[in-house]
């Protein structure tokens, strides 16, 4: 089959999505992988050498500005991404960038500013998760009136600090740098939920509250919990828990909606998810749970080609999720809800 596009991948910081996915690029039949960059030398050797490349480099610019590459993946440090992705976009190269794209709603802007002005496709890596198998079927149970209005839900994520790199310690890594990310715990798993649910509301976030704390490592620079309390604009309200607090290996999320007509759950511990439906079959039905996998990097294709609709988010999307995040902050110090600002917003 003939190479449809040629694709680089920038930075290996957020190794936990970049390593999938420099191997799924390199695998798959219609892409050209061009080659990987990463600052630390030994990082960058060792990905390319599991998974069968030659072509790696340290200089994080040599491929942005390399005019035959078509695609970026940005998988830097967020407080790094915005010098990869404006000169990418500028150079009219589409864009997988890493979550959230930015530490400020000014360093987003430009973002959307660069990509906006040079006509190229941003997807948020927050995003892919829409495409799952699991969030595909909570997406047709809310269109289709099966759970009826939505007017509640709960997301928890339980886990433990990241490690810096595999096999090292579980000591937060450049996640836990106020310097680099625009925090800890909480936004590092909860900007995938938010996405998410406003995905699957198809409303904007009006109005957000919390608290966050250091409820374990009390020295980390960034909190390692998170409880958020977000209203949207139907009324919905929904909490979003999201920690490093947990022991080693804790690993476990839930989500819960309830409508007025139905209702789901789904916990990461069972095979099996329940279903509240109304009717003379109603009640609370267990069924398999389905694949959470966002490997498939095909939609990645499909999104920057045109070839076939997708659902993954825009420059936009991932504004308007760090925009929710930043409320979320703010409101966690104040004690008072906050609405996020909107894009183009005085």
């Amino acid at each position: 089959m003939t190479k449809t596009l040629r694709v680089a991948l920038v930075g290996l910081d957020h190794w936990y999505s970049a390593i999938s996915l420099a191997e799924a690029l390199a695998q798959h039949e219609s892409i050209d992988f061009v080659g990987l960059a990463d600052s630390n030398e030994a990082h960058a050797r060792e990905v390319a050498e599991k998974i069968g490349i030659t072509n790696w480099t340290t200089d994080l610019k040599q491929f942005v500005t390399d005019p035959t590459v078509d695609v970026i993946a940005s998988f830097v440090s967020v407080d790094r991404n915005p010098d990869i992705v404006i000169p990418a976009a500028q150079s009219g190269k589409h864009i997988i960038s890493v979550k959230p794209l930015a530490r400020t709603l000014e360093e987003a802007t430009r973002i959307v500013e660069a990509v906006r002005e040079a006509g190229v496709v941003f997807i948020p890596s927050e995003s892919r998760s829409r495409q799952t198998e699991q969030n595909q079927y909570l997406k047709q149970l809310v269109d289709d009136g099966t759970l009826g209005t939505i007017v509640s839900g709960n997301f928890t994520l339980v886990s433990s600090l990241p490690q810096g790199w595999p096999g090292g310690p579980a000591d937060g890594g450049w996640w836990a740098d106020p310097a680099r990310v625009p925090g800890g715990g909480w936004i590092d798993h909860a900007i995938y939920q938010i996405d998410r649910l406003r995905w699957l509301l198809g409303e904007r976030v009006v109005s957000v509250s919390g608290k966050t704390a250091n409820l374990i490592h009390k020295d980390l620079g960034v909190e390692d919990y998170g409880h958020a309390i977000v209203e949207f604009e139907s009324g919905a309200v929904v909490s979003i828990e999201d920690t490093w607090s947990g022991p080693a290996g804790s690993w476990r999320i839930t989500s819960v909606l309830v409508g007025t007509e139905g209702a789901l759950n789904i916990d990461t511990l069972s095979p099996q998810m329940s279903v509240f439906r109304k009717g003379d079959d109603g009640g609370w039905q267990s069924e398999p749970t389905p694949s959470d996998s966002s490997g498939s990097i095909q939609p990645l294709l499909d999104q920057i080609t045109g070839q076939s609709p997708t659902s993954l988010g825009t420059v936009e999307d991932a504004w308007d999720n760090l925009a929710v995040s930043l409320a979320f902050y703010e409101a966690a110090a104040s004690g008072s809800a906050v609405a996020p600002q909107r894009l183009g917003q005085d």
